[in-house]
């Protein structure tokens, strides 16, 4: 027996024959292919305690002073002059402070706050160290600045502040003064 296909069912034919690997519909192939994540991170500091940087660090009071026949001490602590930050682990991060609005060149002889009704100054030092032996600057103006290795974690640096010593009082009144904090890493 012999079959004979007629010409116009011949293409409908081998439409409907499978070819060998084609996609049957069925989910009996499958593939899997890997793909790469990565970042880079690089150093870097937040300043505060947040995970925004801050504004202010707060402001550092001497208090009601009467006399300055002996030097008038105060301490940061954080949200009142203390310098917060976090930084990247192991970064090498160094802390400077300049000079303040009053004072031009050499801090030595101590930074000035100043009675804006009077134009009066009022002489004083910050330190790195309780003991009020290192004076904290920016490495070029008369103070050194504080090399630190970050941990990752919120950090806090005091600074150790003092009013000097004056053999003339200046008028009764508010003195300030705003001094930059610039962190390096």
């Amino acid at each position: 027996m012999r079959w004979t296909i007629p010409a116009g069912l011949t293409a409908i034919a081998l439409l409907l024959t499978p070819s060998a690997g084609a996609d049957t519909g069925v989910d009996d192939l499958s593939k899997s292919q890997a793909f790469t994540l990565s970042a880079t991170l690089v150093n870097g500091c937040v300043l505060g305690s947040g995970s925004a940087d801050v504004t202010t660090f707060g402001t550092l009071s001497f208090g009601t002073i009467s006399s300055l026949d002996v030097p008038v001490d105060a301490v940061s602590s954080q949200g009142t002059g203390s310098i917060v930050l976090k930084c990247t682990p192991g970064a090498p991060v160094t802390l400077a402070l300049g000079n303040g609005n009053n004072v031009s060149g050499s801090i030595s002889a101590g930074r000035r706050m100043i009675n804006t009704a009077t134009s009066e100054t009022l002489a004083y030092q910050l330190y790195q160290n309780a003991a009020r032996t290192t004076v904290w600057g920016n490495g070029s103006n008369g103070g050194t600045t504080l090399v630190l290795s970050a941990t990752g974690a919120v950090q806090e640096y005091k600074i150790y502040a003092r009013v000097l010593t004056a053999s003339a009082m200046p008028s009764a009144g508010n003195y300030s003064d705003s001094v930059l904090v610039t962190v390096t890493y």
